[in-house]
C-alpha cells in the first residue's frame, strides 16, 4: 500500500517561482529609476544660491504603472539650474545632495509662485513652485501618486510605502521617492532618502485642529528635541518668518476711466490724440509682506503664549510680493489685439459700402481738369463734399452721396482735421516742425513711422474707430474719407502735412495704389 504511485495530475499544483503582482510592481518601479539613472547619483553638485529652485526650470519626467487594480504614475522633478563661471564657482560638494539641500540655508522659505516648469510631454503648465521643493528645498525628487483616487487606506498606504523602500534599497537610489497619500489637497507625501548606511524619513501628521502649544516657537522646539532621541544641549538655529496677504483692497486705485478721443463726452482740448490707456479692474490680485529672522538662536528668543520676541517692525529683513491677475482687461491691450485681426481679414473696401462699387454713382467731373481723366477717376467721394471750406475750393454743384458709417459727421470732421490740420484756419492739432523736417537716418526706426506724424496719427485712429466706433466698418470708413482726400491733393498738388521730405513720394505712391481696397 505504501508502494502505490499516485497521480500527480490529480491533486492542484501551486508553482511558487511565479512572481505575485506586488513583486512585479517592485521590479518595474525598480526598472524606472534605473532608466531615470537615480542610482548612479551625481558625482560632484554646487550649492544653491538664495530662491533658485523658485526662479529655475523644471524637468518633469513620468510613467505610468499599475498595482492590481490601482493605477500609479511616477513622477520625477528636476531644476535645471544655470551654469555657473568656472572662475567665480563656490567649490563643489560630494557625496547626497538631498542632505546638502536640506542643510543649506539657502533653500528656507522659497516663494510659492514664480517658477517656470518644463516638461517632456508640453503638459503641467501651473507656475506654482512644487511644495516638497518649497518645504524642504530639494532640487531633485519622484513622487508616486495615485492617477484617479486618492489613497485612504492605511493598509495600502504601508504596502505602497513597503514597496518603494525596497525599490530605493535594491536600485541604490540616493534622490527622495514620495508616495502621496489622503486626498491630493492635502499635499500629505511620506517619502525616504537613503545613501549609504544612512536612512533618512519624510513623514507628515495631518491635523484637524493644532495643539496650542505647536502655535508658538516654543512648543515647537519641544517636538523637535523629542524627536531626535538623545539629549540635546547645544542651541538649535531657527529661522522664523511672519506672512501677512492682502488681497482684499479697500479701493481700486488703479483702475482708470476709459478716455477715448472724439467721442461725445471726449475732450476736444488741443493736444496729441491718444489709444485708450488703462485697466477696467484693478491688475494686482494679492499684496504679501515677508518679515523674516534668519538662523536665530533658540536660546537668545522667547515665543510662548505670554510673550514673543517676534515682532514684525524689529524683523531684519523684509520682502514684498505682489501677485497680479491672469488676465487683466487692459485697455490697450485689447484695442491693438482687435486692430491687428484687421490683417486677417479679406474682405474688400466695396462690401462695406456698395455705393463705392465701380460703374456705380459715377463722380462729376472736376472744373478745370482734362475730360480724359474721367477714365482714371476714384468713384469715392471727395473729402471736399464735406469739409467744402476747408482749403477754399468750392464744392460741386452735383456732389457724390455721403457714406453713411458709424462715424457722425462731427466725428469724421475732427479725425480729418486732426490727420490735415492744415485745412483749418486755426489749427487744433498742428504737426510740430521736426516732424515734417528732413531726418537722419536711424537703423534702429526703419521700420516704424515718427512719432506724431501722419502714418502715426493714422495709426491711431484706425485702431481707434476699429475698437470704439463701430469696428471694421467705421475703419473702412474713415479709410474711404483719408485714402480720397490725399487722391485730392495729389491731384491739385496740395503739400500733405506731418511727413518728411524723403518719405513724401514713397507714401504718396503706395497710398494712391492701394486705395480701391482696404484690406487685401
Amino acid at each position: 500500500m505504501l508502494n502505490e504511485e499516485v497521480d500527480d495530475s490529480e491533486f492542484f499544483q501551486q508553482d511558487f517561482t511565479t512572481a505575485s503582482d506586488w513583486e512585479l510592481f517592485n521590479a518595474r518601479l525598480e526598472e524606472i529609476f534605473h532608466e531615470w539613472k537615480l542610482s548612479f547619483g551625481q558625482s560632484s553638485f554646487r550649492k544653491l544660491a538664495h530662491h533658485e529652485l523658485a526662479s529655475c526650470r523644471w524637468n518633469v519626467a513620468r510613467e505610468t504603472i499599475k498595482f492590481a487594480d490601482v493605477e500609479l504614475q511616477v513622477v520625477h522633478y528636476r531644476a535645471v539650474l544655470p551654469e555657473t563661471d568656472p572662475d567665480t564657482a563656490e567649490p563643489a560638494f560630494s557625496g547626497c545632495q538631498t542632505f546638502v539641500d536640506l542643510m543649506s540655508i539657502e533653500n528656507d522659505y522659497c516663494v510659492a509662485y514664480g517658477a517656470q516648469r518644463a516638461t517632456s510631454g508640453g503638459e503641467d503648465a501651473d507656475d506654482r513652485l512644487h511644495p516638497l521643493a518649497q518645504w524642504y528645498g530639494l532640487r531633485e525628487f519622484v513622487i508616486v501618486t495615485p492617477v484617479k483616487k486618492s489613497i485612504a487606506n492605511e493598509s495600502q498606504i504601508r504596502i505602497l510605502t513597503s514597496s518603494v523602500h525596497i525599490a530605493v534599497s535594491e536600485s541604490s537610489c540616493d534622490v527622495p521617492v514620495f508616495v502621496q497619500a489622503m486626498d491630493k489637497v492635502q499635499h500629505v507625501y511620506l517619502g525616504v532618502c537613503e545613501s549609504g548606511p544612512v536612512r533618512l524619513s519624510f513623514d507628515i501628521v495631518h491635523l484637524h485642529l493644532t495643539p496650542p502649544t505647536c502655535k508658538y516657537l516654543s512648543g515647537l522646539l519641544e517636538v523637535f528635541k523629542g524627536k531626535i532621541g538623545v539629549a540635546y544641549v547645544d542651541p538649535v538655529a531657527v529661522s522664523v518668518r511672519f506672512t501677512y496677504a492682502l488681497n482684499r483692497f479697500l479701493s481700486a486705485c488703479y483702475v482708470s476711466d476709459k478716455s477715448v478721443p472724439f467721442a461725445e463726452s471726449g475732450t476736444t482740448d488741443p493736444g496729441p490724440v491718444a489709444i485708450p490707456f488703462g485697466v477696467s479692474v484693478d491688475p494686482v490680485a494679492e499684496l504679501i509682506v515677508h518679515c523674516t529672522w534668519p538662523q536665530v538662536a533658540d536660546n537668545v528668543v522667547v515665543d510662548s503664549q505670554t510673550y514673543s520676541d517676534f515682532d514684525p517692525l524689529t524683523a531684519p529683513l523684509w520682502s514684498l510680493r505682489a501677485q497680479f491677475e491672469d488676465t487683466p482687461v487692459c485697455y490697450l491691450a485689447d484695442c491693438l489685439q482687435e486692430f491687428l485681426q484687421i490683417t486677417d481679414s479679406r474682405r474688400a473696401l466695396t462690401e462695406y459700402f456698395s455705393e463705392l462699387a465701380f460703374g456705380a454713382n459715377a463722380a462729376p467731373p472736376i472744373e478745370g481738369t482734362n475730360p480724359l481723366d474721367l477714365l482714371t477717376e476714384s468713384k469715392i467721394p471727395r473729402l471736399s463734399s464735406v469739409l467744402p471750406a476747408r482749403i477754399g475750393i468750392a464744392p460741386t454743384k452735383t456732389a457724390p452721396p455721403k457714406l453713411e458709417g458709424p462715424l457722425s459727421d462731427d466725428q469724421l470732421k475732427d479725425m480729418l482735421y486732426y490727420l490735415f490740420p492744415d485745412a483749418q484756419p486755426d489749427a487744433q492739432w498742428p504737426y510740430a516742425a521736426s516732424v515734417s523736417a528732413p531726418g537722419e537716418f536711424d537703423p534702429l526706426r526703419i521700420k516704424s513711422a515718427n512719432v506724431d506724424s501722419l502714418v502715426h496719427r493714422l495709426a491711431a485712429l484706425l485702431a481707434l474707430c476699429n475698437a470704439a466706433f463701430g469696428g471694421k466698418r467705421a475703419v473702412a470708413q474713415l479709410w474711404a474719407e483719408f485714402s480720397q482726400e490725399m487722391r485730392y491733393r495729389v491731384e491739385r498738388c496740395i503739400p500733405i502735412p506731418g511727413l518728411m521730405d524723403a518719405a513724401v513720394s514713397d507714401c504718396v505712391v503706395r497710398l494712391i495704389t492701394i486705395v480701391p481696397v482696404l484690406f487685401c
